[in-house]
């Protein structure tokens, strides 16, 4: 089982549950519903009553969320297979919402994607990231922007982003893991300016290089690099 830990500061803030007296809302991470939990009523845990496949208690100031495992199977297609399966646009949607992505690259249908890993709910993508194809231009750009002589030949790690109802349950995690397990020990790179994502990468053996550089998109957050070495 998954488990998540709630507390009461992080509900009454959260635009996906609420908490108030000895009450509290919670979305379910597995159907996408909102349940109450009463800490009053409810003296075992409470199920979903869309699925019945998660379930919530609460326990003084802080509530448990579990929910199975198979969930959050993460699956991946090539970007032939989405064309095919004429999801390609339910990907490029998801990554734009993100926000941290040129209208360029939107606009060009995010050409350099290889392959996706997504994870579903409702037979609709929530969280993605992707594998994307080295590139000459791209490498020249990066290294000219943050002094670090990037090779043109190390495909990329990028377009990893979550729902906006999603978020808090680590699928973003489980997305790029299950792309860096596919993917095996060679090199890779990835940029950002996310505080979540660089936790992530440092966690799987990328490390920081180069020097920061304003973001386009968004000009006051600054991008690093991060490096995967081949494993030996």
């Amino acid at each position: 089982m998954e488990e998540r830990i709630l507390d009461r500061d992080f509900l009454s803030q959260s635009r996906d549950g609420d908490w108030y007296g000895n009450n509290a809302a919670v979305l379910c991470p597995v159907c996408g519903k909102l349940f109450i939990v009463s800490g009053f009523v409810n003296k075992e845990p409470r199920r979903c009553p869309r699925c019945g496949k998660s379930n919530a208690r609460m326990t003084g100031e802080q509530l448990s969320l579990e929910w199975p495992d198979a969930v959050n199977e993460v699956q991946i297609l090539a970007r032939e297979e989405l064309e095919r399966l004429q999801r390609l646009d339910e990907f490029i949607q998801l990554v734009n919402e993100g926000g941290a992505i040129s209208h360029k690259s939107i606009e060009g249908r995010l050409q350099r994607t290889e392959k996706v890993a997504f994870i579903e709910r409702s037979n609709k993508m929530v969280a993605v990231a992707a594998l994307k194809r080295a590139s000459l231009q791209h490498a020249e750009t990066i290294t000219e922007r943050t002094e670090y002589e990037l090779s043109d030949r190390i495909p990329e790690l990028g377009y990893v982003a979550v729902s906006g109802d999603w978020r808090g349950l680590n699928l973003s995690s489980k997305v790029v893991d299950r792309l860096l397990s596919v993917f095996g020990g060679a090199s890779l790179y990835a940029t950002t300016s996310e505080p979540k994502i660089k936790c992530i990468l440092t966690n799987r053996k990328f490390r920081w290089v180069g020097r920061e550089y304003p973001s386009k998109e968004r000009p006051s957050q600054q991008v690093s690099l991060w490096i995967r070495e081949t494993s030996q």
